[in-house]
């Protein structure tokens, strides 16, 4: 296949609602994209949401492409990977990762030698409602950085196909910075509407949710310089802040799991921070106790809904 042509194919893997949302995207710009999935379930949303976009539950075909791109939990990263590798290493593809939480780069790096590696960010949001109703925000920013030497172009093409399909997309120098500061914004966020079961821009109208949100992501800044993740300190809180004025009809991925009882992503995020604070030598006391909450909640709602 021509590069030329090629550069028109995109496979993204996990359909869950990102997933879905770039498929609609992509394909209404006029991109193929092929979508591997895991269940009839998600064939059907898609034939709803993204009907131009092909399922599949074959690995291998979704190469040759110009990317493919990781939308699945952080749990699910090294299952995925060791699913993509046969196709990805039998015909390169650079390899995007739009994934919450810390850690999926490092495992795709091992998985995944000599393919070029692109990290994501994304403030692009979908989910569906209680009615099934499939509800999108597309004015967020994407950035891509690329994370092995080399990857640099591969990111900014990255960006280009983002910006090629109606989005907005930029590209960051520093991967790890770029990745921890979206961290500090998903350990703000993420637990606390989750918890409560709010929709985002409640943390920002509750002054007791918005204080903790901020002092949660502050401890994460933290250990972000400690560690040298962050090249300085700084406050969160206008980027919190901003972040959930700009989302606040938004339900965050990690308030969707837990309402739809799946699992939530919670040591990506909450045990990133403690297991980095550790090494630091920096107490995380904020992190461990949304953990412990959101612990507590899943066992409680396990036990609600066992037959």
């Amino acid at each position: 296949m021509e590069r030329r042509e090629r550069e028109r194919d995109v496979g993204i893997v996990g359909a869950g609602a990102l997933g879905t949302l770039l498929a609609s995207c992509l394909t209404r710009a006029g991109f193929r994209v092929r979508i591997l999935i895991r269940s009839a379930e998600r064939a059907e949303s898609l034939r709803q949401e993204a009907p131009l976009a092909t399922p599949t539950y074959d690995p291998a075909s979704l190469v040759p492409a110009a990317f493919t791109v990781l939308c699945v939990k952080s749990y699910q990263t090294e299952e995925a990977a060791r699913r993509l590798a046969p196709a990805l290493l039998a015909l390169p593809t650079p390899v995007i990762s739009l994934q919450n939480g810390w850690g999926n780069l490092d495992l795709l790096e091992v998985a995944l030698p000599g393919i070029p590696l692109i990290a994501g960010t994304t403030t692009l949001g979908a989910y569906w409602n209680e009615a099934g109703r499939f509800l999108t925000s597309t004015g967020g920013i994407t950035r891509f950085a690329p994370w092995r030497a080399g990857a640099g172009k591969a990111a900014e093409r990255a960006a280009q196909l983002f910006t090629d399909a109606g989005l907005h997309a930029e590209i960051a120098p520093n991967a790890r910075e770029m990745l921890w500061r979206k961290l500090v914004l998903n350990v703000a966020v993420n637990p606390l509407t989750a918890i409560h079961g709010v929709l985002n821009g409640a943390l920002r109208e509750t002054p007791a949710l918005h204080a903790l949100a901020c002092a949660a992501a502050r401890e994460a800044v933290e250990v972000g310089v400690a560690r040298g993740f962050l090249a300085s300190s700084y406050d969160p809180e206008p980027s919190i802040d901003s972040l959930l004025r700009d989302t606040a009809g938004n339900r965050s991925s990690m308030a969707e799991d837990v309402a739809r009882r799946r699992r939530p992503e919670s040591d990506a995020i909450l045990g990133a921070v403690q297991r980095e604070g550790v090494t630091a030598g920096v107490a995380t006391p904020l992190a461990a106790m949304l953990f412990e909450r959101l612990a507590t909640l899943e066992a409680e709602r396990s036990a609600r809904f066992e037959p």
